[in-house]
C-alpha cells in the first residue's frame, strides 16, 4: 500500500487522513502549526468569529456536532470539534506538528519532501490540503512604513485575537467581506471610534430571513440551487431559466427586496449596485449579529472609498478624506499559494490568471501521484471536503476509474471558459469555490463513485430540504444508484 502524506492538518486534511486510514493506508499529516484546525485554529481564529453555516450542516457525515452547541457555533467550538473527531478517529497519532514542507519532486516513482527541520520524506502519494485560505493578504499601500515608525498599527484580520486590542483605539476596518464586518461589529462595542472602509458594498443574508425562517431552508436546498443559471443543467434547470426566466428573475428581485427592508440598507446607505445572484459564491456573507443596526445608529461609520496612501500617521483615502486611526485591520482575505511545489507544477495546475485548473476541482492528469482536497471550497465545506477526500482515495485505490486524459483537460477547459465568461464570481478565491452549486459538485462526485445522490426515493421531499450530511454517510454505504 502507498505511503500517503498529507499537508495539512485543517478540515480538509482531517478527513482526508481518517479517508486513507479507514482503507488501510499508511498516513503521515504534515502540519505548519503547533496544532489542528487550520484556519480555526487559535492562532488564526479572530475575536467573536462564528461559522456561516448552521450547526448541523457544518459537519462530517459521520460525526456531528454537539447538540448543545449554538445554531451558529463560535470558533473555539468548531476548534474543539475537530480535535474531538481527530482523537475519535485516532489521527492524532499520524499527525506532525511544527513541520513545513520546504520543497518536494517527483523522481518518478514517488515524491520526496523535504522539511523544515532537514528531514526528507518519501511518499508514494501526496495530497494537498492547504486550502483556500493558507496565508494572508494585506495589500502594499505607499506610505505603510511611515505610518508604522508614527506608532500606527496594521494588522490583518487573523491576528485579531481579542477585544483588548481594539478597546479604547480608533479603529478603521478595510473591507466588506465576513471577517471585515464581523471585526467591525465587535469593535463598535469597544473601541474609541469604528470605521469601516469599502470598495462596495456586498449582499449580507441575515440567519433568520424576516426574523422567523431559518437561513438553510432558503440557500442550501437543491431548489435554491435551481435558481442559479449552472454550466450543465438539467432537465428542470433548462426549463427554469428559459421559458422560467420572467420567474427567475421575480424571485431575486423579491429576495433582494427582502434584505433591503429587512436591514435596512437605504438608512444605512449600504445597498449594493449589483445583483445578489451575480455575488453569491463562497464569499456570501452571513450580517454579524445587530451589524446593520450599528451602522443605522452611526456606531460603524462606513465610507465607500480605498486607501489611496499613509502619510505618517495619516490615512489618506481616494475620496480626499483624511483620518488618523490607532489601528487599521484589513480583512482583505488570504493568497491560494503553493510555495513548496516546483514552478513547472504549479504552471501546470493554474492560469495566466492564477485560477486553479483541476479536474473536479481534485486533480490535474498531467500531475502525477497528487491531489489536492479543499480546493472546492463551499458553504459547508467539511462535507465537500469529505467528498473529495473519498473520491480520491477510490481513484488511489483503483475503485474509480478515472476518464482519458484528453476529456478531463477539455472539461477542464469548458469549466475554465464558464468562470471566466459566463459567471465571473466563480473565479474568486483562485476558481477554488464549487458554490452555489454545492448539490451539483457533490451530485458529480457521488456519481463518480457510483454511489446515489438521494438519501431516499421521495423526490419532492429530497428536492426542498435543506443539506444533510448525515445522508452521506447512509449513501457512502451502497452502491444503490438514484439520479
Amino acid at each position: 500500500m502507498k505511503h500517503i502524506g498529507i499537508i495539512g492538518a485543517g478540515i480538509s486534511g482531517l478527513t482526508t487522513a481518517k479517508t486513507f486510514l479507514q482503507k488501510g493506508y499508511q498516513v503521515t499529516v504534515l502540519e505548519k502549526s503547533d496544532g489542528i484546525g487550520g484556519v480555526w485554529h487559535q492562532s488564526r481564529s479572530y475575536v467573536g468569529v462564528t461559522t456561516q453555516t448552521t450547526r448541523d450542516e457544518y459537519a462530517f457525515s459521520d460525526y456531528p456536532m454537539p447538540s448543545h452547541y449554538p445554531m451558529w457555533p463560535t470558533g473555539q467550538q468548531v476548534q474543539e470539534y475537530l480535535t474531538n473527531y481527530a482523537i475519535h478517529f485516532d489521527i492524532m497519532p499520524h499527525i506532525q506538528f511544527g513541520i513545513t514542507v520546504k520543497n518536494m519532486y517527483y523522481d518518478g516513482f514517488n515524491w520526496m519532501v523535504k522539511l523544515n527541520d532537514g528531514r526528507s520524506l518519501s511518499f508514494g502519494y501526496v495530497v494537498v490540503c492547504t486550502g483556500t485560505f493558507h496565508e494572508p493578504y494585506i495589500p502594499e499601500i505607499p506610505g505603510m512604513d511611515s505610518f508604522k515608525s508614527a506608532g500606527g498599527l496594521l494588522l490583518h484580520s487573523s491576528n485579531i485575537s481579542n477585544t483588548e486590542q481594539l478597546a479604547g483605539k480608533d479603529v478603521a476596518v478595510i473591507g466588506f467581506a465576513k471577517s471585515a464586518t464581523d471585526i467591525a461589529a465587535t469593535a463598535a462595542d469597544v473601541s474609541k471610534r469604528c470605521t469601516l472602509i469599502y470598495r462596495r458594498a456586498q449582499w449580507k443574508v441575515p440567519r433568520f430571513f424576516g426574523n422567523r425562517i431559518n437561513m438553510k431552508y432558503l440557500l442550501f436546498s437543491r431548489f435554491s440551487e435551481a435558481f442559479f443559471d449552472a454550466h450543465k443543467k438539467n432537465t428542470f434547470q433548462y426549463v427554469l431559466h428559459s421559458l422560467g426566466r420572467p420567474l427567475v428573475w421575480l424571485h431575486w428581485r423579491m429576495l433582494e427586496l427582502l434584505l433591503k427592508k429587512q436591514f435596512n440598507l437605504r438608512k444605512c446607505n449600504m445597498l449594493p449596485t449589483h445583483h445578489i445572484e451575480d455575488q453569491i459564491s463562497c464569499s456570501l456573507g452571513v450580517e454579524p449579529v445587530q451589524f446593520y443596526k450599528k451602522v443605522a445608529a452611526k456606531q460603524i461609520q462606513g465610507i465607500c472609498s480605498e486607501i489611496a496612501h499613509f502619510s505618517g500617521r495619516d490615512m489618506v483615502l481616494k475620496n480626499g478624506a483624511v483620518m488618523r486611526p490607532d489601528l487599521v485591520v484589513f480583512g482583505t482575505g488570504f493568497k491560494q499559494r503553493l510555495p513548496f511545489l516546483q514552478l513547472q507544477y504549479q504552471e501546470m495546475i493554474t492560469n495566466a490568471n492564477g485560477m486553479y485548473m483541476l479536474y473536479r476541482n481534485i486533480l490535474h492528469p498531467d500531475l502525477p501521484q497528487m491531489g489536492f482536497v479543499g480546493f472546492n471550497s463551499s458553504l459547508f465545506t467539511t462535507l465537500t471536503s469529505e467528498i473529495a477526500a473519498h473520491w480520491l482515495a477510490a481513484t488511489v485505490s483503483g475503485d474509480l476509474i478515472l476518464p482519458p486524459a484528453e476529456d478531463m483537460l477539455r472539461e477542464m477547459r469548458l469549466m475554465e471558459k464558464w468562470r471566466c465568461e459566463e459567471r465571473p464570481i466563480a473565479a474568486e478565491f483562485s476558481g477554488l469555490c464549487v458554490a452555489p452549486f454545492n448539490y451539483k459538485h457533490l451530485d458529480e462526485l457521488m456519481r463518480d463513485m457510483g454511489y446515489r445522490t438521494r438519501a431516499s426515493r421521495n423526490f419532492i421531499y429530497e428536492f426542498f430540504k435543506p443539506i444533510n450530511p448525515k445522508d452521506y454517510k447512509k449513501m457512502l454505504s451502497g452502491k444503490s444508484l438514484i439520479f
